[in-house]
């Protein structure tokens, strides 16, 4: 319980600095409300049918994109924030896993590093996931 109330006070911090910003301000008071509420065994692993659901929408979402636009949009309009994102390691499970006592992440460090170079060789080659 102390960990999540650490989590969310230092994301309602993060939230008083964005100003007049309030997209910014509302994702990081939604990711304060998570942090507040979430139970950590709930997130250890993606079970695999969530996974599998998650990759069908977004293959149909691409599937029926046949101008490309969400395809522009994260690759032409919002590559820089996207690669931000990629490259953050807060982002990355393994890491928080590793970061939560869970056994078997001890290596998150080479899993990142291999993420963001397939990462990077998919946005040289414009692969479309």
């Amino acid at each position: 319980m102390g960990l999540r109330v650490h989590r969310a006070i230092s994301w309602i911090g993060r939230a008083e600095t964005c100003g007049t910003d309030d997209d910014a301000k509302f994702i990081f008071l939604w990711i304060a409300f998570n942090a507040a509420y979430a139970d950590e065994g709930e997130f250890q692993t993606i079970q695999p049918g969530e996974r599998a659901a998650f990759a069908d929408f977004f293959g149909k979402l691409i599937a029926l994109d046949e101008q490309r636009r969400i395809y522009g949009a994260i690759w032409q309009r919002f590559s820089g924030p996207v690669r931000l994102l990629m490259e953050n390691r807060y982002v990355f499970n393994p890491f928080w896993q590793h970061h939560n006592g869970i056994v078997g992440f001890e290596d998150w460090e080479e899993r990142f590093k291999a993420s963001s170079r397939a990462f990077a060789q998919a946005m040289c080659f414009g692969v479309q996931f």
